[in-house]
């Protein structure tokens, strides 16, 4: 994720190619200083009528990392649309297949190259969906919205079963709402451990319910909304270092507003997996104890639990 200190993107990693997706991130303030959110929260959010089972990604991962990923439960992973990727993916995972666009960048794949991946994979079982734009800008490009929503349509008319996923920050939303782009599901990612690359005592757990607040505003329904859990720091990373590697405590504290907000969400996504050497460092594959927290034992838990 590239953090500059205005917005978020994460990005994938597969093979040796480093993906862009979700969430390289721009950071939300340019200042060194954070001020905390102090307003109302968000109302409670409602589980689904119909139980259903979450899917599970972290992202930056490459090939070498699937096993561990999956002792951790984790069932998804972020690859480019490339046959010998997706057949990398082993039994019982599939793959979120990153083709779009950070905030008012170029696409990964052009129109023509975009629809002749979903004709090759849109009925691949290890195919479980398209991420089809990081952060999209509408302020500054508002066209994006359109391509955004073609592709959408592209994917449900072609690709049955499989899902189209954009992820969202705190640049204008309510362009991009399921209702009006035809997408599927939204990844909101406000990242609450900020301020310092260095651990402080409080992070600001309000994010999470300002975002879901300006969710609520633009008309994204909660059962569509898939939560991006911080787990990185910037402490051995060469950016703007402003995020710390939340402790257990901290960590419990983020995943219980969710938990609150967003309850049993269709899909949730943990960045970041692997280390970005300018912006996520440390990373979850990091926290094992010892030097750092432990988050994946937390993860585990909270995968196999469902």
């Amino acid at each position: 994720m590239d953090i500059r200190d205005t917005r978020v993107k994460f990005s994938a990693v597969a093979a040796a190619v480093v993906l862009v997706a979700g969430f390289l991130f721009y950071v939300q303030h340019r200042t060194s200083g954070h001020e905390p959110y102090r307003g109302p929260l968000a109302a409670p959010g409602t589980p689904a009528a119909e139980p259903h089972r979450t899917r599970r990604i972290a992202l930056n991962t490459q090939p070498a990392d699937y096993p561990r990923l999956r002792e951790l439960g984790y069932d998804l992973v972020d690859v480019k649309a490339d046959a010998s990727l997706i057949a990398g993916v082993p039994a019982g995972m599939q793959a979120l297949l990153w083709v779009g666009n950070f905030t008012c960048d170029d696409f990964e794949l052009d129109w023509d190259a975009f629809k002749r991946a979903v004709q090759r994979f849109g009925r691949d079982p290890r195919v479980y969906g398209w991420y089809l734009s990081d952060e999209p800008n509408t302020g500054d490009c508002p066209e994006v919205a359109g391509e955004i929503r073609r592709r959408a349509a592209y994917v449900r008319a072609n690709a049955p079963g499989q899902v189209s996923f954009i992820s969202l920050t705190d640049w204008p939303m309510r362009p991009l709402t399921p209702e009006r782009v035809g997408v599927d599901l939204v990844g909101l990612d406000p990242y609450p451990c900020k301020g310092s690359p260095e651990t402080r005592e409080h992070c600001d757990i309000g994010a999470i319910d300002r975002m879901v607040r300006m969710a609520d505003s633009a008309g994204i329904p909660r059962a569509k909304v898939a939560p991006v859990l911080q787990t990185f720091g910037q402490s051995c990373a060469k950016g703007d270092r402003q995020y710390w590697l939340p402790t257990q405590a901290q960590f419990r504290r983020i995943l219980a507003r969710w938990d609150r907000v967003a309850p049993r969400p269709p899909l949730e996504i943990s960045y970041s997996w692997g280390r970005q050497d300018e912006w996520a460092c440390p990373t979850l594959a990091d926290a094992t104890g010892g030097g750092h927290p432990d988050l994946q034992t937390l993860m585990r838990a909270r995968n196999r639990a469902g």
